[in-house]
């Protein structure tokens, strides 16, 4: 495939605003993953549905990359916010790092951190990294600007900073609480570290953008809003390419 933009999320409704704005569409299965390819301004666009969790994204986007490498990687799709950053359901975020909460020797207390690896699992530049990963800061950067300016008239907030990935979602506010003291975390997600680490392999430029469905804490389905999150984070991504192609 010409030069093109991986977009991928865990399910297909992550996807389908933006699928549905697509030119020259055709869909085919790489990896035994769906796979949409298109036209979306300028852009060659392929989307990826994953499927949920870390070891299907990791899959899903190795098989993709190791058919055709893209100029970029985009996450994005729902997460639940932290209530202490101020975000609102379908208010956007941006991770500025991805931390894999999970990764490491078991802490004392359940609510404690876990301890860092005495190894590195990647090195980047000469840099170890245990369980925490750098998205593209640039595209970050740009990301942000553009979406300030593309919802600032609509009283959608956009906030940058670190997401954490987890393989248990959280479900009481006193984790929610302890996750949000150890991390600065704006936003918990159950993809974002495996395809931040695999981007790190590949040297491939990454950048993770979501929208939040649900606030971290008690389990609450009855005011989640799936619908809203996946349709913001799907225009906040076309957003940013819009911007991007300036």
């Amino acid at each position: 495939m010409p030069h093109h933009i991986l977009i991928t999320s865990a399910i297909n409704p992550e996807l389908e605003y933006i699928s549905n704005s697509m030119k020259q569409v055709s869909r085919r299965c790489i990896g035994n993953r769906k796979i949409i390819e298109g036209i979306l301004g300028n852009h060659h666009i392929r989307l990826l549905e994953s499927g949920p969790g870390m070891v299907n994204t990791i899959q899903a986007i190795t098989a993709v990359v190791e058919n055709s490498k893209p100029s970029m990687i985009i996450q994005t799709g729902c997460a639940g916010a932290f209530p202490e950053t101020g975000l609102r359901l379908g208010d956007i975020g941006v991770a500025g790092e991805e931390v894999d909460i999970h990764l490491g020797i078991e802490p004392a207390s359940p609510y404690d951190a876990v301890v860092e690896l005495p190894f590195p699992v990647a090195i980047q530049n000469g840099i170890e990294l245990k369980n925490r990963y750098q998205c593209d800061q640039l595209l970050t950067d740009c990301a942000v600007q553009s979406l300030v300016g593309k919802f600032k008239d609509q009283e959608i907030q956009v906030k940058k900073g670190p997401f954490v990935t987890v393989s248990t979602i959280t479900s009481t506010d006193q984790k929610a609480a302890s996750l949000f003291h150890h991390y600065s975390a704006i936003m918990e997600n159950m993809e974002g570290s495996g395809a931040a680490h695999l981007c790190i392999h590949y040297d491939i430029p990454f950048l993770e953008i979501r929208a939040a469905s649900n606030m971290v804490g008690e389990r609450n389905r009855s005011i989640w809003d799936l619908p809203l999150a996946c349709r913001r984070s799907n225009e906040a991504v076309m957003a940013f390419l819009e911007s991007y192609e300036r």
